[in-house]
């Protein structure tokens, strides 16, 4: 090999130890694209109803499964197949097993999760599906699934009364061992709601104490906004009006608006700007001024011109028993202004649409289809204006009066 070229040689073994290397490489990724071919195909077994095909093929796929989390998946519809067959007592089994073996401890939350759902509600073994359910919490308070697991006690103490006291007894326990776990604020919550649902003096001020406590452990929990609003009606039902009013204040205050995306308000902060307005109008927290500034922030966290003349309506009403008549004749005056300019607007797209329409007959026809629209005014409209004649009358009494 005297005369050999080095560089050929070192070229040549370079290429053959790619070409071993990519080889074995190779190999692994078509036998990957092979198993999650089969993969897709037992999936289609199991959408065509071919269920007994599909279990089978399911478990074979979990055993040549190189990966821990493809095994989880394959064991995971094996059970969730039985189930879909209407083989619950199996599928329960299945799914007991799951729990046991899976390696990931989520896909075991939610082996225990199943097992609970099908015997609760498909082979009506209750206890044992509660005592599962209890178990999950206590065993991953911190998993995802945790918590539609304690949606399913709580369902399941909200009808049935007589397991409602051992019920909060147990969410007590459980928030207890893990006061700052992912589950320990929708534990105070739900303990609120079943203690709510009681309706007696000493169930809802134990409810307030709760959600109290929510409110110092959890406040930028995403339960805040159903906390504040469990407790502002337990404080209503109490007659505790200020302290409502603070809550339902502290509500409106998490409203959130981009007029750029979107409007963020919900319906919750709806509903207690509207309370706010009915306490700010009447004793013992009567505060007109208060209950105007709601009145006007309302539409705007409405942001729908339907129902913008109702509001108007009410600012007019509180302008009135604040004595401000002018304030609201022009409220009234505006209302009918704001009326009238949503119905030129519609006509003028109306119009605009009949332009669209194609041929000059068309056109024609569309127009004289507008010509025969009657703009329906809301009954606010009607309102309004007596409000207006009314006012004007009784001030022009008051100056007549004073000269």
């Amino acid at each position: 090999m005297r005369g050999a070229n080095p560089t050929f040689l070192q070229f040549a073994f370079v290429w053959l130890t790619f070409a071993v290397l990519c080889g074995g490489g190779c190999a692994r990724e078509t036998q990957m694209v092979k198993w999650e071919a089969d993969f897709y195909y037992t999936e289609q077994l199991y959408v065509d109803g071919q269920y007994q095909l599909a279990v089978e093929r399911y478990r074979a796929l979990r055993k040549s499964a190189k990966f821990e989390q493809d095994a989880d998946e394959a064991a995971l519809m094996d059970c969730e197949v039985q189930a879909r067959a209407k083989e619950f007592a199996a599928a329960a089994t299945c799914y007991d097993v799951l729990a046991t073996v899976a390696f990931d401890p989520q896909v075991r939350v939610r082996g225990l999760l199943h097992a609970g759902e099908l015997r609760y509600y498909e082979l009506g073994k209750k206890v044992q599906a509660l005592k599962l359910f209890s178990q999950t919490i206590e065993r991953f308070p911190n998993a995802t699934a945790s918590l539609r697991v304690l949606d399913h006690l709580y369902l399941h103490a909200k009808n049935v009364v007589s397991d409602r006291a051992p019920m909060l007894v147990l969410f007590a326990r459980l928030e207890k061992a893990n006061p700052l776990s992912e589950i320990a604020d929708n534990l105070l919550l739900r303990s609120a709601l079943l203690l709510e649902l009681d309706n007696t003096k000493v169930s809802l001020a134990r409810a307030v104490q709760l959600l109290e406590q929510h409110d110092k452990l959890h406040h930028d929990e995403a339960t805040l906004l159903d906390v504040l609003m469990t407790r502002a009606r337990c404080l209503k039902e109490l007659g505790r009006f200020k302290e409502e009013a603070e809550v339902l204040e502290q509500v409106v205050g998490t409203y959130e608006t981009s007029y750029m995306f979107a409007s963020y308000a919900g319906e919750d902060h709806k509903i207690a700007t509207r309370r706010l307005i009915d306490l700010y109008r009447k004793d013992p927290l009567k505060n007109l001024e208060r209950a105007e500034a709601h009145a006007r922030h309302l539409p705007v966290m409405l942001r729908h011109p339907l129902d913008l003349p109702k509001m108007m309506i009410v600012i007019a009403e509180i302008q009135e028993e604040r004595g401000d008549l002018s304030g609201a004749i022009a409220t009234c005056r505006e209302l009918l202004a704001t009326v009238k300019a949503r119905q030129k607007r519609m006509i003028q797209e109306d119009q605009r649409i009949c332009a669209e329409s194609g041929s000059a007959q068309e056109q024609a026809n569309c127009r004289s289809e507008i010509d025969k629209f009657v703009p329906i005014d809301p009954r606010e409209v009607s309102a309004a204006a007596a409000t207006i004649a009314r006012l004007q009358a009784r001030t022009q009494l008051k100056t007549g009066s004073s000269r």
